[in-house]
């Protein structure tokens, strides 16, 4: 074979594919949210045409001790509505969800440009059925059997009310879960349940919308004056308490403690 001929096809082979038309071939991304750019081409759903409206955010704090001590966990549930304006053949999918996390302050510069989207955790939708299986030795709020697996039908000029939750482990975060401080939380709906879609995506800043709840802030106005900072895992016990989760007995250890401790001043 003449040298030109054998110059000739090597050059041919080298030729990425996608110089003759994109790939037809389906690439599952990685999941993650990347701001301005999606993993593929192909839009499967105009996400302009759905109404998108977060209607409630919670969290609630689910103490695992029993069988593994210090695994703790904080759900998000987001409550949602959404309205199909003009897509045909259009399913709610539990994996078109992803919560991505922002923290703006400059010891996460680094970490956020290494992302490449400005991410520092991100977190994936879980039901109910997991929560029994995780939390069985627990009575889970009533709030969370919401928390259904998301596979729904929505056709034109159709509206549903639905809820998708988070369990965020804090052995995982190494913190717990605060809408309320300097991270931001954001909650993704793509266009598919494959890969990443953005721009083509539905995106909410969920800190926005989450609410101290009044009982919360009732618990808080009643710790006492203390010598020093009451420790985060007392702190989640008066939580707890307060949202029905566990018993007087372990309120009363938790008081004991700080006493014990002369982190509480008796008067």
């Amino acid at each position: 074979m003449k040298p030109v001929i054998i110059i000739a096809i090597a050059f041919v082979l080298l030729i990425p594919l996608t110089a003759f038309g994109e790939s037809n071939s389906l690439q599952i991304g990685s999941g993650e949210y990347r701001s301005g750019t999606g993993s593929l081409g192909t839009m499967y759903h105009d996400m302009s045409n759905l109404n998108f409206e977060i209607l409630d955010v919670q969290i609630f704090f689910i103490p695992k001790w029993i069988n593994d001590p210090g695994d703790f966990s904080d759900i998000i549930q987001v409550k949602f509505s959404v309205t199909n304006i003009g897509l045909e053949h259009f399913v709610v999918y539990e994996d078109m969800f992803q919560i991505d996390v922002i923290d703006p302050r400059e010891e996460y510069r680094e970490v956020r440009t290494s992302s490449q989207d400005y991410m520092v955790d991100n977190y994936y939708p879980e039901h109910i059925e997991k929560f029994e299986i995780r939390f069985q030795d627990i009575t889970l709020p009533q709030s969370l059997f919401e928390c259904e697996f998301l596979n729904h039908g929505l056709k034109i000029n159709q509206t549903r009310i639905l809820s998708v939750c988070f369990d965020v482990k804090q052995k995982w975060s190494n913190q717990p879960l605060d809408l309320n401080g300097p991270r931001l939380y954001y909650l993704v709906m793509m266009d598919n349940k494959f890969v990443t879609s953005c721009p083509n995506c539905k995106s909410v800043l969920l800190n926005e919308y989450y609410k101290i709840s009044t009982t919360e802030l009732d618990l808080a106005q009643k710790i006492p004056t203390v010598k020093e900072k009451i420790p985060n895992w007392v702190e989640n016990i008066f939580v707890w308490h307060s949202q029905d989760l566990i018993g007087e007995d372990e309120l009363r250890n938790a008081i004991i403690y700080l006493i014990d401790e002369g982190i509480l001043v008796e008067k």
